[in-house]
């Protein structure tokens, strides 16, 4: 018998019929928003339902009420305790602790993460995972992207990067994604104030691609899934086994999607960090924006 696990908190109340069907997942929209039916090897989001013993490929069509939800005729209660809080957990216990996190995370994407990942950002010999021709010329534009992000111009580096790179979500999507969620972390633990440029990038960023323009949507706001939540609590308030644990459960995810996101996420506050430093107090001073 199906038993719903989880549902997402930024779930909202509407008829949701068929987008694009997986073997783990199903997306179904209302037209504007998206929610995606997952089995629990996926996990728990913002927009997903994880529902035990139900193949995701078979639903037809969703509703959500207040009190609960329907999934074609199977209905399934909503309580406290099947809400996911997709919040993120950022408490740093040691300055100290969070920098050695922040550089082990550094090295399991450069060694452990899949290949063709964008980790060759951070270490140029992986672009020989690239074949010479397109995948090489691939890499040279999100370098470029990249660079002008982090040196010169935030905004024209994220607008040239969006829609780049392989898969469903492309790499640059991906990494944007991860850049956004940074950008929370390092208003929580450098004391500066990125709402706007959050904002900024997603204008940017968009596409009206629903799927990215979804996963951009709760990036900026802060809202994450269950994987990526696990990573950013133990890089910034775990131990080095904890980060590993969870990057490495991240890094699964899609064909090069987890270490994108993970290679968006680490750049952007290693290079917040390198312009403010890292605020000891738990109730930091405001400190300039990394992009001034």
């Amino acid at each position: 018998m199906a038993e719903l696990l989880s549902i997402g908190d930024a779930i909202e109340e509407g008829l949701y019929e068929v987008h694009s069907r997986f073997c783990r997942a199903e997306n179904l929209t209302d037209g504007d928003r998206l929610v995606t039916i997952v089995t629990p090897e996926v996990g728990a989001g913002p927009r997903n339902i994880v529902v035990a013993d139900l193949v995701p490929s078979d639903v037809e069509r969703l509703r959500v009420r207040r009190s609960g939800i329907e999934v074609d005729t199977q209905r399934f209660s909503i309580d406290a305790a099947s809400t996911y809080d997709s919040s993120l957990a950022i408490e740093i216990r040691s300055p100290e602790t969070f920098r050695s996190n922040l550089g082990l995370l550094r090295d399991l994407l450069t060694d452990l993460s899949p290949e063709k990942s964008l980790a060759f950002l951070l270490d140029e010999r992986r672009l020989a995972e690239f074949r010479p021709g397109f995948e090489q010329t691939l890499a040279e534009h999100v370098a470029q992207c990249v660079g002008d992000i982090f040196t010169s111009d935030l905004l024209r580096g994220v607008s040239r990067l969006k829609g780049a790179g392989f898969g469903l979500t492309p790499s640059g999507d991906d990494f944007i994604c991860g850049l956004l969620v940074g950008t929370h972390i390092l208003d929580r633990i450098c004391g500066t104030e990125l709402a706007p440029i959050r904002r900024a990038v997603f204008e940017s960023a968009r596409s009206g691609n629903i799927l990215t323009d979804t996963a951009l949507d709760l990036a900026r706001d802060g809202l994450v899934f269950e994987k990526l939540k696990d990573l950013v609590a133990a890089l910034t308030g775990g131990e080095g086994p904890d980060v590993r644990r969870s990057a490495l459960r991240l890094f699964a995810v899609g064909h090069t999607s987890g270490a994108d996101l993970a290679t968006g996420l680490f750049m952007t506050v290693d290079h917040g960090v390198r312009v403010n430093g890292l605020a000891v107090s738990t109730d930091p001073p405001s400190r300039k924006a990394p992009w001034s």
